[in-house]
């Protein structure tokens, strides 16, 4: 099977069809009628040897052969289209681009205010969405464009070797407990750390951090009352009761300026977070993104 001995075309209506699920929609996206585009799978089936799409009771169902062909044929289009759409230059002062980060609440806090900021100063015309990271690493949204760049601690992602990161901030952890907390001073000793009820941050559901992690390997482990996704209502339960919060020093200091809570040193053996900047290869080169990374890591 040689490349040369294929219509290049035909790969454009593979596209179509694995995307749509449906030969007259696919019809459509490619801008030639429902009969060419089966034809056009006919062709496909012949070259392939394999059926691809089969038709099923809720729509065309890829086989196994066109799932693992769409992957390489998505990403040399992808690298097509980038090619002959690249801007030249990138100009933030004049640009309406949208840029989507996917990341944790602790960038909403710390991080997208200053960047705000610094575009309505210098780009007002960028607009900056939101999407909360989630368990798993959104990897073809950063393929194909969705997802400009995702934001996050190394605790909660495992980067492939195929992405692009670096790693922008190592974050110390600190303790939060109620300001007229009546057993807890300045510094929280180890013993005291174990002792204590937490309420423990899990912005991605998970069950442990790399606190639980060192604590295992010290033989120990903490007494987590409460789980919460959120900071702002882990907070709002430790300035009402007797629970220790560990968490990023940045956002433990604003929280601690919002709420009648206090920042109290951990034991200085515990790790800290390392907070990484994951892009696609695909968009390495692009200006608009190289600006907003550089700008990204002037703020951190």
């Amino acid at each position: 099977m040689k490349l040369h001995q294929l219509d290049l075309n035909l790969l454009l209506a593979f596209d179509a069809l694995m995307t749509q699920r449906n030969v007259t929609r696919a019809a459509r996206q490619c801008f030639i009628s429902q009969p060419a585009m089966s034809h056009a799978l006919n062709r496909m089936r012949q070259f392939f040897e394999d059926p691809l799409l089969v038709r099923s009771a809720t729509g065309m169902q890829p086989t196994g052969r066109a799932q693992a062909l769409h992957q390489t044929v998505r990403q040399a289009l992808e690298l097509l289209e980038q090619e002959l759409g690249r801007e030249d230059s990138f100009v933030p002062a004049t640009s309406n681009r949208r840029f989507v980060i996917s990341t944790t609440d602790y960038v909403e806090c710390v991080l997208i205010p200053p960047l705000i900021r610094r575009l309505q100063a210098e780009a007002p015309g960028i607009r900056i969405e939101i999407e909360i990271l989630r368990d798993r690493l959104p990897e073809q949204a950063l393929a194909n464009g969705e997802v400009d760049l995702v934001l996050g601690f190394d605790e909660y992602m495992e980067v492939p070797g195929s992405l692009c990161t670096e790693t922008w901030l190592t974050e110390p952890l600190a303790g939060l407990v109620a300001r007229e907390h009546p057993r807890v001073g300045e510094k929280i000793p180890l013993a005291q750390l174990t002792e204590l009820p937490h309420v423990f941050h899990s912005p991605l559901g998970t069950r442990e951090s790399i606190v639980d992690t060192w604590l295992a390997s010290q033989g120990l482990k903490r007494s987590i009352s409460v789980n919460s996704q959120s900071y702002m209502s882990a907070a709002a339960i430790v300035s009402q009761s007797d629970h220790l919060l560990v968490l990023p020093h940045k956002v433990a200091t604003m929280l601690a300026a919002a709420l009648p809570l206090k920042t109290v040193a951990l034991p200085e053996d515990l790790p800290a977070y390392h907070l990484n900047c994951v892009w696609h290869p695909l968009h390495d080169r692009q200006p608009a993104l190289q600006w907003l990374r550089g700008l990204l890591r002037s703020l951190i």
